[in-house]
């Protein structure tokens, strides 16, 4: 590609809408000059994708007074890349030999390539064979992933793994004429038995690295690869006017949820920092984390808040998503406003309306973190040794903690989808997320204000400095830095005390009680010094009863005081449930000068 096109042209493609970026050099960087969508020509009558692509495109040209298409696809001009998702991710099945091992890692590495994971298999299955066999059948995925043994471990087992496939006679999403992509990430010692098994003339195999080459060792990244490259040569190509785009594409096209993946993990290692972000979106839920370097992302499909908003009701319990409502609505007009959200989808909401949505918003992040933490977790069959042991029977393995999320040590919160970018509801978005996931200790909360994190994703491999740059500066809204205590103490006994010194000099003290919300105001280019002294019942991030110092950032919202407790108690009286959303109003009261 020649090194002399600086500017990008990078678009998005759903099930609905292809949103196309412009992205090009400055003087001191990179810019953003902004976006343009069109309705998705992937259905009838259009059965093109490249209509979809070239409306947006052309219309984002005429935006920016740019020649941005040529005469037969996007202008030389630019560099032109592309991820798509014209479905919730990739719809895969993956097997391995232990469920709790192989099969997880298989799962882990599927998932991070942006799939919508239809079922696991393993040999250690509770499922008769012939109920396996017929699940297999049944199931049509679009990539089927197989891992299992360690390198030079178990063989006749991951050749029994492809025999059940083979039995099964599984058959790729897109009808009998194609071959099922596999990619097989197991023992390197049997690759070549796995192929006579999984035979050319019904499979596409590609062989990667194993996920699991040690019982202690986990490598994924060869794994998500060889799926992109699967989806991109044996399934994308397959959907009407992918042949076209894929020859004006850079690269490969990467699925959607895969590249707003790889823009978050980016960020965590580009900051030092423990990151969780959630994406509500319609008809789904995902949830991508970053943890001492470790990435792992989950999906929670058929929950979202059109779609699938009638399905966190059904999941949660309609009384889980009352206890957030401050109004007084019965149980009778809550299950109707469900309903009518799911089937309407109105654009623009009543005051009851927005009220139950946000939350099922909360019941739904809260359903999607559950769910991740049974992903995001130690290695699972790692041996175990006290000090002085020699060794160890394989009998003695063990499962380590369960999960590697750690809210008191997860320094950023970001919050994705249409709920969140609202400019008119900053309060409520900070109010969501601190309510849903309930950090501890010091967190920075942000939002996805732009929705282009996916087009970042795609530029990374390109120019990683662009694509951060623009995601701090642009992309991500600071709405606050919120300090809450973990613990729990009677109404009104004290919790803590915060010291506050901002860099022009000024001073702020409060006391905070036990059940309450405060703000400090300080903006998102503004630093402050704080000092958080929390009585013995409460840990803000130094342990129990232990002074915490740290300089912070505000936000829309300013610094925010957390003292609910956590976990938190969601209080009966809708009164309080008022008072805390009015308490994220960040007060124009003057701090206190120095002397």
């Amino acid at each position: 590609m020649d090194s002399e096109k600086l500017s990008y042209l990078i678009v998005d493609i759903d099930n609905n809408r292809t949103k196309a970026a412009y992205i090009e050099k400055t003087g001191d960087g990179y810019s953003f000059s902004g976006t343009n969508e069109a309705p998705t020509t992937v259905d009838q009558p259009d059965l093109d994708v490249t209509i979809g692509v070239e409306n947006a495109v052309r219309g984002l040209g005429q935006r920016l007074g740019k020649e941005l298409w040529g005469s037969e696809g996007p202008s030389d001009a630019h560099r032109f890349l592309c991820s798509s998702s014209t479905s919730e991710g990739i719809y895969m099945t993956v097997a391995g030999l232990v469920r709790n091992i192989s099969a997880e890692s298989a799962q882990r590495a599927a998932l991070g390539a942006g799939a919508l994971l239809m079922d696991v298999f393993s040999k250690d299955d509770h499922r008769p064979r012939f109920v396996l066999i017929e699940r297999m059948r049944s199931l049509r995925p679009e990539v089927f992933l197989l891992a299992g043994g360690t390198d030079g471990g178990a063989e006749a087992q991951v050749l029994e793994m492809a025999g059940l496939m083979d039995a099964a006679d599984v058959k790729p999403r897109f009808g009998a004429g194609y071959k099922l992509p596999v990619v097989y990430a197991g023992n390197v010692e049997v690759r070549g038995e796995v192929s006579k098994v999984l035979t050319e003339d019904k499979y596409a195999t590609r062989v990667v690295d194993n996920v699991r080459p040690l019982i202690e060792i986990e490598n994924l990244g060869p794994a998500r690869e060889g799926i992109y490259d699967s989806y991109m040569e044996h399934v994308i190509i397959h959907s009407p006017g992918y042949d076209k785009l894929v020859k004006w594409v850079e690269g490969n096209i990467i699925p959607t949820q895969a590249a707003i993946g790889k823009i978050l993990y980016a960020y965590a290692q580009e900051r030092a920092v423990n990151l969780l972000a959630v994406d509500v979106g319609g008809a789904t839920t995902d949830v991508y984390s970053v943890h001492d370097g470790i990435f792992n992302r989950s999906l929670d499909a058929d929950i979202g808040m059109t779609y699938g908003i009638s399905n966190i009701m059904k999941e949660a319990g309609v009384q889980n998503i009352m206890r957030w409502i401050p109004g007084s609505l019965s149980e009778r007009k809550v299950r109707n406003i469900v309903s009518n959200i799911m089937a309407l989808q109105p654009e623009v909401l009543t005051d009851e309306e927005a009220m139950v949505q946000q939350a099922a918003v909360k019941e739904a992040i809260r359903l999607g973190l559950e769910q991740h933490k049974s992903y995001a977790t130690r290695l699972k069959g790692v041996q175990l040794r006290r000090p002085g042991e020699m060794g160890v029977s394989p009998l003695s393995w063990q499962i380590l903690e369960p999960s590697i999320l750690n809210l008191m040590k997860t320094q950023v919160v970001i919050g994705r989808g249409s709920t969140f970018n609202d400019p008119e509801n900053l309060r409520i978005a900070a109010l969501l997320l601190l309510d849903a996931i309930q950090p501890g200790g010091v967190t920075e909360i942000f939002v996805d204000s732009s929705s282009i994190m996916p087009h970042l994703g795609m530029l990374l491999d390109s120019n990683r400095a662009a694509a951060l740059q623009i995601l701090s500066n642009l992309c991500l809204r600071k709405l606050g830095t919120c300090v809450a205590a973990k613990g729990k103490a009677g109404e009104r006994v004290e919790a803590m005390r915060l010291h506050m010194s901002t860099s022009d000099g000024a001073l702020m003290e409060e006391t905070i009680a036990f059940g309450e919300l405060k703000t400090l105001p300080l903006g998102a280019d503004e630093s402050a010094k704080i000092e958080v002294n929390p009585t013995r019942r409460f840990d803000v991030g130094a342990g129990r009863g232990r002074r915490l110092e740290a300089v912070v950032t505000g936000g829309e919202n300013g610094v925010i005081i957390d003292a609910r407790g956590r976990p938190m108690d969601i209080p009966g009286k809708k009164e309080v449930l008022s008072a805390w959303a009015e308490s994220l109003k960040p007060r124009l009261t003057a701090p206190i000068p120095t002397q």
